[in-house]
């Protein structure tokens, strides 16, 4: 039916054009942004899982960082100790030459004063190993208060007693394992008494005689030659003084460190003297020496996150200070204390080589796993909401198409009604 009220044709074509747009407006629109599911209204569930899953990912990318710094930090330390254990190597040579007793007391003050640049050296490195902040070569310092015991014993007085088999120092020993000196107590009866200087690492010294322990490092004097308990480790100076009489056997052993491993150690006795028994007992004379506010080390602990859901990976501080490797304590009046001072330090230094060694390789294997997840899961969110940019611009040609099309309907629909009043004129 015909009729000039109701364009039936005009309306069909504006439905197309209506249509061609909106298929254009979506087309644009993906090809813009590159997202097939850009909002909740194009698909509310896949929006959902694309929007959690990019949170994921930006939450990887910070774990990342934090483990990027993480690295930074252990290979500042790493470089730092590595240097460290070379001055020490350097150093201990230096120590071992000092042992020799031919040298020229000119010779002597120039090998301490180049382990002394060494150690200078070793102290600037620790605390210039730095990064965010953090030294991780050197521990928090606290101030505190520390107490020094020390002993003493002075000068041995000698005494007529004494036998010559038993006279004269027990020659000193470093770096060996157990070892047994064996002496003749001598015909007469009496109480002896031993010197020993343990220097800075304790040492265990037990004296028998015929078959029983009749002083020990660490133990009471006992009278009358009766046994004593088995030795602790000590240090520094110490008297240790029993009843002797021949007819429980005149060879006495005097065993040094004989339960464990002595690697490293130093030892002397200066005097060993037989006395009356009624004569006064010589005893070590102990003081303490009281230093308020010395620096004492606290180990540190970095966190660094390594999860999505706050797990953490730690770093500690391993200090490679002299104070913290005991090199601001040596002795350079015994050759062998410093030798074996250095000894200690290198071992420590080795260790915390080691330890950021393998906390580094632990950072590098967790940086590249999380740069393995966060791009799998950038891939997902991709296959969920990105556009096929190929079939969106195939959309966009077939709309605009279609548009043109619908334009030129709409056109000749709305010329219809003219047409129809033109064959009644």
């Amino acid at each position: 039916m015909t009729s000039i009220l109701t364009n039936r044709w005009a309306a069909l074509a504006a439905q197309a054009l209506n249509a061609a747009n909106k298929t254009l407006i979506t087309a644009q629109t993906r090809i813009a942004t590159g997202l097939r599911i850009a909002s909740a209204k194009d698909n509310g569930a896949l929006w959902g899982v694309g929007v959690r899953m990019r949170s994921e990912v930006n939450a990887l990318g910070t774990v990342k960082d934090s483990l990027g710094r993480g690295q930074s930090l252990l290979q500042v330390a790493s470089a730092g100790a590595e240097q460290i254990v070379d001055l020490l190597a350097r150093a201990r040579e230096k120590a071992v030459a000092l042992r020799d007793t031919s040298l020229s007391t000119s010779a002597q003050d120039a090998l301490r004063a180049d382990i002394q640049a060494l150690q200078d050296q070793i102290e600037r490195t620790a605390l210039q190993a730095e990064f965010d902040g953090k030294r991780p070569l050197a521990d928090k310092q606290v101030p505190t208060t520390v107490t020094y015991t020390s002993s003493s014993y002075g000068a041995a007085t000698p005494s007529a007693l004494t036998p010559a088999s038993l006279s004269g120092s027990i020659a000193p020993s470093s770096g060996v394992a157990s070892q047994t000196v064996v002496r003749d107590g001598g015909t007469a009866s009496g109480r002896v008494d031993l010197y020993l200087d343990a220097y800075s690492v304790p040492d265990v010294l037990e004296i028998w005689q015929g078959g029983t322990r009749v002083a020990a490092t660490g133990r009471a004097y006992v009278a009358a030659g009766a046994g004593v308990g088995a030795g602790t480790a000590v240090s520094g100076q110490n008297i240790l003084s029993f009843d002797y009489h021949p007819a429980a056997g005149r060879n006495l052993e005097f065993r040094f460190n004989e339960n464990g491993s002595a690697s490293g150690t130093a030892w002397a006795a200066p005097g060993v003297e037989l006395r009356a028994l009624a004569s006064p007992r010589p005893v070590a004379a102990t003081s303490s020496t009281v230093v308020p506010g010395v620096l004492v080390s606290a180990p540190l602990n970095y966190a660094f996150v390594s999860g999505t859901d706050g797990e953490a990976e730690s770093v500690s501080s391993k200090a490679m200070t002299l104070n913290a490797l005991g090199l601001d304590r040596i002795d350079w009046s015994q050759p062998g204390g410093v030798l074996e001072s250095i000894d200690i330090a290198v071992t420590k230094a080795n260790e915390a080589a080691v330890y950021f060694g393998q906390r580094a390789e632990a950072f590098d294997r967790l940086v590249a796993q999380t740069g393995q997840l966060a791009d799998t899961l950038e891939t997902g969110v991709g296959n969920l909401v990105d556009a096929d940019l190929p079939q969106e611009s195939a959309r966009l040609e077939a709309a605009q198409s279609r548009q043109s099309l619908a334009v030129n309907a709409l056109s000749i629909a709305n010329a219809y009604p003219r047409w129809l009043a033109d064959l009644f004129r």
